[in-house]
């Protein structure tokens, strides 16, 4: 089990398009895994077994983002419980103008 097999994982590739993705970040929307933000390194990264002993940790389709994205994860995920938790991360981050962690 690794956490890019989380629903509340978030992989965003960067690069100069994605046509040149130069590698992918790897972050929790809950802010668990005290390892991330990392490189995800094609999931063998070594904060990617943080999954075993994460508390909140439920099994779903990571986020992914592509390189060109518009920031707004809710473009990326389905997922009404990862939803609601970008909803309220977006709400937080307007709210207080960024300058603080939204948990």
């Amino acid at each position: 089990m690794k956490c890019d097999d989380c629903k509340f994982c978030v992989l965003e590739d960067y690069g100069y398009s994605n046509y040149t993705v130069e590698g992918t970040n790897a972050d929790c929307l809950l802010n668990m895994n005290p390892w991330l933000p990392d490189d995800h390194r094609w999931g063998e990264a070594d904060s990617m077994v943080f999954a075993n002993i994460c508390p909140r940790f439920k099994e779903g389709s990571a986020i992914e983002m592509d390189v060109e994205n518009n920031g707004n994860m809710l473009h990326y995920t389905d997922d009404p419980e990862a939803r609601s938790i970008i909803e309220k991360r977006m709400i937080w981050e307007i709210l207080n103008e960024k300058d603080k962690p939204w948990y």
